[in-house]
């Protein structure tokens, strides 16, 4: 791919050696992962009768994610990526065979609790080979791709995670969630090989924070995406109490069918690239937020909720271009500990804040869960506004 082309296309990923297996292990372990997770939620709602349940299997992730962004966070660029990369993987496939062999709410809980460190190293590292290996033009749209692997992995993952669990068991779901770490796996093994390359002192734990707090733009649009991820999961934790049946697998994929069809449709444009764009988008997603709210509370029918969590999860498509500025703007040697710093902070707030909402849930209504999220992600947009911040140019 030359260095000249100034938009490539998705199908140039495909012939990139190194974006190529990225893309398709992503899209391998996203489809895994989220077939896990429908089990993991469904088997702690149906054994605790309480949303908290499935709340409680998100906030497990934060302390271990805090931990990889924190204590553990200069020690990512130390092992050659490659490597790092497919042990991860591995790593996974172990710790999610525990729930599989022990189908309860402890060992579900402390599995997604370790997973999320696991996705968090995953991520950053994911993020770093990118920068390195991946000519700059083909990274907004490895990053585009990436996303909608994500989103469609919730989609069918969720789906069909559900499905399976109502019909045959948690423990099916679980071992297919198993079986995908371990074919991602072995795509990433056949990543070329590169030269093991000093890249200078491990730098302190807390270099991340310090680069993110430093810069005016990357500290708003922070903010912007924690108050986001805030309520990223609220969708599918309220999903099993406002939905039974057949309508259940449908209000729980609903927000990540939205987000698919968003990030796959206007991930690459450079509207979404201006720091403008993401935070109208931004702004969008209160709204949606805030209708939710309004169609719980009135009673709609549930096809009105599917549709309303599918514009949730479109509005949070704007993340993808949030990663776009902090590419754009952190600086490319330290851009894994970078992102490391950004995911497991988005761990952490949408752990501890869809435990919270979910406590608004269990004590007042689902209605109020997503009134107060969009409340306060509108907040927090008007308060930040990082698109009125003079940028240098690049």
């Amino acid at each position: 791919m030359s260095n000249t082309d100034e938009r490539p296309g998705y199908r140039a990923l495909f012939r990139h050696p190194v974006a190529s297996r990225l893309v398709i292990a992503r899209g391998i372990s996203e489809l895994g992962d989220f077939v896990g997770l429908a089990a993991l939620l469904l088997l702690a709602f149906d054994q605790t009768n309480s949303v908290l349940g499935p709340a409680a299997v998100y906030a497990a992730r934060t302390l271990p994610a805090l931990l990889v962004a924190t204590v553990f966070s200069g020690w990512l660029d130390v092992p050659a990526r490659r490597t790092l990369l497919v042990w991860l993987s591995v790593a996974g496939a172990v710790l999610i065979a525990v729930p599989a062999a022990v189908p309860q709410p402890v060992p579900a809980i402390v599995a997604a609790g370790l997973l999320g460190a696991v996705r968090a190293a995953y991520a950053s590292v994911n993020v770093a080979v990118a920068a390195e290996a991946v000519d700059a033009p083909l990274r907004l749209p490895l990053f585009g791709l990436s996303a909608f692997a994500n989103q469609a992995g919730q989609v069918i993952g969720l789906l069909a995670g559900a499905s399976l669990t109502v019909a045959l068991g948690a423990r099916v779901a679980l071992l297919i969630d198993l079986v995908s770490f371990l074919i991602a796996a072995i795509v990433l093994a056949g990543l070329p090989r590169h030269p093991h390359r000093r890249r200078g002192p491990r730098p302190p734990a807390t270099a991340g924070v310090r680069i993110i707090a430093g810069h005016p733009v990357l500290r708003s649009v922070a903010l912007l995406t924690l108050a986001t991820v805030l309520s990223g999961a609220l969708p599918e934790t309220l999903a099993p109490e406002l939905a039974r049946g057949a309508w259940r697998p449908v209000v729980l994929a609903a927000s990540a069918l939205g987000g698919a069809f968003f990030v796959l449709l206007v991930g690459r444009s450079r509207w979404l690239a201006r720091v403008a764009g993401q935070v109208a988008v931004a702004a969008a997603l209160a709204g949606a937020l805030l209708l939710a709210g309004v169609l719980v509370a009135v009673d709609a029918p549930l096809w009105a909720l599917a549709v309303g969590n599918a514009f949730i999860g479109a509005g949070g498509g704007w993340l993808i271009g949030a990663q776009a500025t902090f590419a754009r703007l952190a600086p490319p040697e330290r851009m894994g500990q970078v992102e490391a710093t950004i995911v497991a902070a988005n761990i952490v707030a949408s752990g501890c804040g869809i435990f919270l909402l979910g406590g608004v849930a269990a004590a007042v209504s689902p209605a109020a869960a997503y009134l107060t999220a969009g409340v306060v992600l509108l907040v927090v947009v008007l308060l930040t506004r990082p698109d009125r911040l003079p940028v240098s140019p690049q």
